[in-house]
């Protein structure tokens, strides 16, 4: 099984939507009747939550007229976040049908399907031509793939020169030995965390310039 086999396998859920709905109800929201706000206990998997996802935004300088894409964007949580809050136009990605399902239909009942759309595709194979986005993130992606280098040069061939692509990752730090399963992996096997010097070498040789980093660490635990 390929490494894009077992990270789908892994996220894999055919009742989501329906568990979904059953959290919501339990929470005393009415599913028909139903608010970008009232998913964000729900759609918001990374760390932070929308606080970490607008911790990423305020760095991505982003207008109402801004083209966006978020790669790995699972159920949709922060593309529908940012498009309520800023009113930008988000498309998505992510490798597991069932997120980008789900994604959609979520984002259906709370009336942004005309500002955020989610489709099933790989972050090493982008749907989109070259230069369609002014600026592109992705939020807790790369744990999961091991070409980087792919990766990010897909980011780059999409993003507008000039644009801006912002990476909120876990990432290794120290060399104690991680402790399997983690929230991205079950086993070893199935992780690609590397460290942010691993990133920024791999980021800057297919183009990208560095031009702000942060450690979170604190912010995470």
């Amino acid at each position: 099984m390929s490494l894009e086999q077992t990270v789908s396998a892994h996220y894999s859920n055919k009742d989501l939507l329906e568990k979904i709905y059953r959290g919501l109800e339990q929470l005393g929201f009415d599913k028909n009747q139903l608010t970008q706000s009232d998913l964000s206990s729900v759609d918001e998997f990374h760390i932070g939550g929308s606080e970490g996802t607008l911790l990423l935004a305020e760095k991505l300088s982003l207008t109402t007229s801004s083209k966006v894409l978020d790669i790995g964007c699972g159920i949709g949580g922060p593309a529908r976040l940012l498009s309520s809050v800023i009113g930008c136009k988000v498309s998505g990605i992510d490798l597991t049908a069932d997120y980008v399902n789900a994604g959609n239909e979520l984002t259906n009942q709370v009336g942004l399907s005309n500002s955020v759309n989610l489709v099933n595709a790989s972050a090493l194979d982008v749907p989109f031509p070259d230069d369609s986005f002014d600026v592109s993130y992705m939020i807790h992606v790369g744990m999961n793939i091991v070409d980087k280098e792919t990766l990010f040069s897909e980011a780059y061939r999409v993003t507008k020169p000039g644009g801006v692509f912002g990476i909120y990752d876990v990432m290794l730090a120290g060399s104690e030995e991680l402790q399997y399963p983690l929230p991205w992996a079950e086993e070893k096997e199935g992780s690609a965390i590397s460290s942010v010097e691993d990133y920024n070498l791999a980021l800057t040789k297919v183009g990208f310039s560095l031009t702000y980093e942060e450690d979170k660490t604190d912010f995470a635990i």
